[in-house]
């Protein structure tokens, strides 16, 4: 082999050479790749798996919360007045759940507050409470949503009294017909 024969070895290697490393820079890659896709996998699962046991151990607890009721004075309560009620009148047994419910009969007017599931629902219900409004509960689009509405209302102008009313209050609704 002369000289120059080994000079030109060095600059360009064999074929054999370059395709074998060109195999092993492709299986690096592809170990790469796999591990990435691996590692991945195994968080996402992990999150996911959390947040389902998480959901799972919340929906668990049962809601036993109550709200006393008394007898109302007769006139119908606006939104922000104070309602007066009989202390004396208020027992144990009067204990009602935080959930008064209404079933919307066709083309009954209605303000949607919201539409949540049971956790927040009684969240949301203590925050109206407080600022003296008091939703009821209708079914909603599926067995874990319920949406809080106010009414029925028996025509357009009380409707709108109380769109005025609970905008003065910052509290957002949609209007809503059955």
């Amino acid at each position: 082999m002369s000289s120059m024969e080994t000079i030109n070895e060095e600059i360009q290697p064999s074929p054999e050479i370059s395709a074998n490393t060109a195999q092993k820079q492709a299986k690096r890659v592809f170990i790469g790749i796999a591990a990435t896709i691996t590692v991945g996998l195994t968080l996402a699962g992990w999150y996911l798996g959390g947040r389902i046991f998480a959901s799972e151990k919340v929906h668990a607890a049962p809601i036993t919360q109550s709200i006393p009721v008394g007898k109302p004075v007769p006139a119908a309560p606006v939104i922000g007045e104070p309602v007066a009620v009989a202390v004396e009148d208020v027992k144990a047994s009067d204990a009602v759940p935080a959930w008064e419910t209404v079933d919307p009969k066709p083309g009954e007017l209605y303000l949607q507050l919201a539409a949540m599931g049971p956790n927040s629902t009684n969240e949301y219900l203590q925050t109206l409470y407080a600022k003296g409004i008091h939703p009821r509960i209708a079914p909603g689009p599926s067995d874990n949503l319920h949406r809080l509405v106010i009414g029925p209302y028996p025509d357009k102008a009380a409707l709108e009294r109380e769109q005025q009313e609970l905008q003065a209050a910052g509290i957002q609704f949609i209007a809503r017909r059955y």
